[in-house]
């Protein structure tokens, strides 16, 4: 048991000496793009619109907390998310052979992200969290008729 510890944590270290650097640049960007714009998407901060992943983090979040309900109200995609990531984890870490089938998941993930997004949008633009319009956007205070051709556009 002990060395099936010792190569499950070996296979991780693996992968945060490899990806570490584009984990703390994640992370440094969260911080400084949430410090200085509120938010964290960059589709948000320069057109003021959701994107189709909007709520997931939160929803991430809700999940592992034990909050399903509030997760699926945040954004249903996140169930498949999670799914993917344990069934990754799994096979990467634990059984130590490849993720059959990941990319397929992760492209019907992206498929679904979009059809849900669409319908969401449909349904609940603008009035409902997390599909909102943000009209402190990059757009808006670069070129003021940005606004006011949603408005005349009926958009918002």
């Amino acid at each position: 048991m002990k060395r099936y510890i010792e190569t499950v944590y070996g296979r991780i270290m693996t992968d945060v000496k490899e990806y570490g650097m584009a984990v703390v640049a994640l992370l440094i960007y969260t911080v400084v793009v949430n410090l200085v714009f509120r938010a964290f998407c960059p589709l948000v901060i320069f057109t003021g619109f959701p994107c189709p992943g909007c709520g997931i983090t939160r929803a991430s979040v809700c999940l592992l907390a034990g909050r399903w309900g509030q997760a699926w109200r945040l954004n249903p995609v996140v169930f498949p998310v999670m799914a993917a990531a344990v069934y990754f984890a799994v096979n990467r870490y634990l059984l130590g052979k490849r993720a059959r089938g990941f990319k397929w998941m992760i492209g019907a993930i992206l498929v679904l992200l979009l059809v849900v997004y669409g319908i969401r949008m449909y349904l609940y633009f603008p009035e409902r969290v997390p599909y909102i319009y943000t009209h402190d956007n990059i757009l808006a205070r670069m070129f003021p008729f940005y606004g006011r051709f949603l408005h005349e556009a009926g958009v918002l």
